[in-house]
């Protein structure tokens, strides 16, 4: 199978610019829609250590995280997307990871 030539752009670029966030965002959200979850998880927990009030981050990582039914891990990074949501008053990542928690709550 032969790579998304989005993946190998974004790989690229986040080698290229290994402090910036932009391209570990890109990629780690090219491998999430590509259903990569494993490797979703890896650079978003990256993306998050290099900038850790990046709200919809937490969000989309605790989104793959529930993929891998890893619920409590979920529940954990998403609490803290929410909290970071709410200190920065962004009002839909705020919802959105409300509904995710509750989601995560039920699976386990």
């Amino acid at each position: 199978m032969a790579e998304d030539p989005r993946i190998t752009r974004f790989t690229q670029l986040k080698a290229q610019f290994p402090q910036s966030e932009m391209p570990r965002w890109t990629l780690a959200t090219a491998y999430e829609e590509a259903g990569r979850y494993p490797e979703a998880i890896r650079e978003f927990e990256e993306l998050v250590a290099l900038k850790p009030d990046y709200c919809v981050a937490y969000i989309h990582l605790g989104t793959c995280l529930i993929r891998e039914e890893r619920y409590a891990d979920a529940i954990r990074t998403l609490e803290e997307g929410h909290r970071l949501a709410i200190a920065q008053g962004h009002m839909a990542p705020k919802n959105e990871a409300e509904m995710l928690i509750e989601q995560a709550r039920e699976e386990l």
